[in-house]
C-alpha cells in the first residue's frame, strides 16, 4: 500500500480519538469501544480521497471523513445484534452488545448516527455545500438505500421457497440489488460528501456513484468469500453464514467464479474512476486494498 494512503488511514485513526466523546458514561466508553477497534478506515479514506481529486485538503474533510466512519460502525454494531446478525464477534473482539448489552449496544449506534450529523458541520466548506452533503448521507443511509439492503438481506434466505436452480436469474438480481444497496450505498455517500464539500458538477457525482456501486459489490463479494470460510479469524470469529442460510455470492457461484466477480467489478471501477485522468490513479490503491483480503 502506498505511503501516502498509510499516512492518510493513521490520520483518520488520530482525528476519531481526537472527536469521539471521551467522558466515562457507559454510552461513550461503548462508542470508543467500537470506533477504536482495528479498522480498514476505507469509507473515511474514500471522504479524503474524493475531496483530493478535486483540489481539496484532508485537514478540511476529515470531520466528514470521522462522521462516515461513525455512521459505518454504528450499522455495524446494530448488524451485530441477535435480531440482525447475532455475531459474537467483530474485527478480533466481542461485539459491542456482548460487551455493553444490547441495550447500550442499540443506544451506543443511535449516538454515532446522530453525532456524525453534528460532526460533519465542523468540515471547512461553504453552508450550500456541507447542506447538500448531509441530504447525500441521508439518501444513501435511509429507508430507500441502506436500510432497504438490510432488510432485504434478511429476508432473502435459502431455505425459503426459492430454488438455485429455478431462480437463478432472479436471485443474481437481487444479490447484486442487495449488495448496491446495503454495501455501495455507505461507499457512494463517502463519495459524494468529500467531492461535494469541495465543490463539483451533477456529472461529476454520477462518475464518482458509478465508481462506488462497482467497488461495493467487489467489497462485498469479497466479506462473502471470507465468511463462508470454515475457519476463525485469529480465533476470535466464528463464521456463521452457512448455518444462516443466508443469499451471498458463494450460494450462487464457486468461489473461483466468485473471485472473478471481484475483479470484474475492481476493473469496471478502474474504468469509470480513469475519466478523471491521472489524479485518479490514487483509486487503485483502494483496489488493492480490496483484492489484498483475498490473499
Amino acid at each position: 500500500m502506498e505511503k501516502c494512503i498509510l499516512e492518510k488511514i493513521k490520520y483518520i485513526n488520530y482525528s476519531l480519538k481526537k472527536f469521539i466523546p471521551k467522558d466515562d458514561s457507559i454510552i461513550s466508553q461503548s462508542m470508543r469501544y467500537s470506533v477504536l477497534s482495528k479498522g480498514k478506515r476505507l469509507r473515511p479514506l474514500l471522504v479524503i480521497l474524493s475531496a483530493e481529486l478535486f483540489g481539496g485538503k484532508m485537514h478540511d474533510v476529515i470531520p466528514a471523513a470521522c462522521a462516515i466512519e461513525y455512521i459505518h460502525v454504528y450499522s455495524l454494531i446494530h448488524d451485530d445484534l441477535p435480531a440482525m446478525d447475532n455475531d459474537d464477534f467483530r474485527r478480533g473482539i466481542l461485539t459491542n452488545h456482548k460487551k455493553f448489552g444490547e441495550s447500550v449496544a442499540i443506544l451506543s449506534g443511535d449516538a454515532l448516527l446522530t453525532e456524525a450529523f453534528s460532526l460533519i458541520l465542523k468540515s471547512k466548506s461553504s453552508e450550500k455545500n456541507i447542506n447538500k452533503a448531509i441530504k447525500f448521507i441521508s439518501e444513501y443511509i435511509g429507508y430507500s438505500w441502506m436500510i432497504s439492503g438490510q432488510i432485504d438481506d434478511i429476508k432473502i434466505i435459502k431455505n425459503n421457497n426459492l430454488s438455485i436452480n429455478n431462480d437463478f436469474i432472479f436471485l443474481k438480481k437481487k444479490i447484486k440489488s442487495i449488495y448496491i444497496k446495503k454495501t455501495s450505498s455507505l461507499i457512494i455517500a463517502s463519495l459524494l460528501t468529500g467531492s461535494t464539500l469541495v465543490g463539483v458538477n451533477d456529472n461529476e457525482l454520477q462518475i464518482l456513484k458509478k465508481y462506488g456501486i462497482n467497488i461495493g459489490i467487489a467489497f462485498q463479494i469479497v466479506d462473502d468469500i471470507l465468511d463462508s470460510h470454515d475457519y476463525c479469524d485469529n480465533k476470535f470469529k466464528y463464521c456463521v453464514e452457512k448455518e444462516k442460510k443466508k443469499l451471498t455470492a458463494l450460494t450462487l457461484y464457486t468461489e473461483d467464479e466468485a473471485k472473478k466477480n471481484v475483479y470484474k467489478y475492481i476493473k469496471r471501477a478502474e474504468k469509470i474512476i480513469s475519466i478523471f485522468g491521472i489524479k485518479s490513479k490514487i483509486f487503485y490503491e483502494i483496489s488493492k486494498l480490496i483484492t489484498s483480503r483475498l490473499n
